[in-house]
């Protein structure tokens, strides 16, 4: 019974079109309290169904074009762990929304040093397009947080580019 129902879920996830995606890319943020454009480099993997995926964003350094300072980021600091979506609407085009936890913030529940309530779940909405490997997307992001209220849900624009191995 338990082989049958392997073969089943390998059979299901096949047919659904199960992947796996690892992309490193470049994004430009829009950053609403100073005005200032901040270009961060990532790196991104995704498994799943191409309508929900599980997601490991993560990112390097960011270069911010006003004060021309190169920011240097500690991986497991600037991590950020979540799910997204990618609603086919046209061809190559599609509709992305995501949301992620910072896996700083997640170990900090995990030890009981931060409440729930206090963690920034963070949060994208935009559309893209692949062309072969190079992804473009565009769109807005922000945060929701409980305690203290604070809700930015789509506050920043974006703008990234990515290339997917």
């Amino acid at each position: 019974m338990k082989k049958l129902l392997l073969i089943s879920l390998i059979l299901i996830l096949g047919v659904s079109g199960f992947s796996v995606a690892i992309s490193v890319g470049i994004g430009f943020n829009l950053d609403m309290s100073s005005g200032s454009v901040v270009t961060p480099f990532f790196l991104n993997f995704a498994a799943g169904i191409p309508l929900i995926q599980g997601v490991i964003h993560s990112y390097l350094f960011s270069f911010n074009w006003s004060s021309l300072v190169v920011k240097g980021f500690s991986i497991p600091e600037h991590t950020y762990l979540g799910v997204q979506t990618r609603i086919p609407v046209y061809k190559s085009l599609y509709v992305k929304g995501q949301l992620f936890w910072s896996l700083n913030h997640i170990f900090a529940v995990a030890g009981g040093d931060r409440a729930i309530a206090g963690t920034p779940l963070y949060s994208r909405i935009g559309f893209g397009s692949y062309f072969s490997r190079v992804g473009l997307d565009a769109g807005f992001d922000g945060y929701w947080q409980l305690d203290p209220r604070s809700t930015v849900p789509f506050a920043r624009p974006y703008i990234s580019v990515d290339y997917a191995f």
